[in-house]
């Protein structure tokens, strides 16, 4: 029996999950790593974050995959494309609707978060655990928002 739905947006679904878990776990170590000046948490938190990126980017290739392929099984996809649409009016529904805008505002701030955090994160060693935990707070907010109210990868 197969189970209902589409990979794409089971996929998708396990990479939010997973960006939220290291979203979570950035905010505890770059505190905890800043309170106790313990350079491996904090450098734990900055990892986090990169790992956090490239869920959030793959989630987001997802996204678009399934609005370049047809994946109607998928609520978002359907909502706001359909098969007539030009390769690139279907790339740029990804941010169409609230639940893709979301997903692009997240990768957004990820994407501008790791490039901060990469070039200042040797010279500012003192505040970057807190830089970081900062940071992921947002990121845990629009994740909740998200995964618990606008899954772009909610299916019928």
């Amino acid at each position: 029996m197969n189970a209902p739905g589409s990979p794409i947006a089971l996929v998708g679904t396990i990479a939010l999950f997973t960006a939220y878990l290291l979203a979570a776990w950035c905010v505890a170590a770059g505190i905890a790593g800043n309170a106790r000046k313990s350079r491996r948490l904090v450098s734990s938190a900055v990892y986090g974050m990169f790992g956090f990126g490239a869920m959030i980017t793959l989630a987001s290739t997802l996204l678009i995959y399934a609005f370049v392929t047809h994946d109607f099984s998928i609520r978002y996809v359907a909502a706001t494309s359909d098969t007539s649409m030009s390769t690139w009016y279907k790339v740029t529904a990804f941010w169409g609707g609230l639940d893709g805008s979301l997903l692009f505002w997240v990768l957004v701030l990820s994407l501008f978060s790791m490039i901060a955090v990469a070039v200042n994160h040797r010279r500012h060693r003192d505040m970057i655990g807190f830089v970081v935990a900062t940071i992921m707070v947002v990121q845990v907010f629009f994740l909740s928002l998200l995964i618990f109210t606008k899954n772009p990868f909610s299916t019928f």
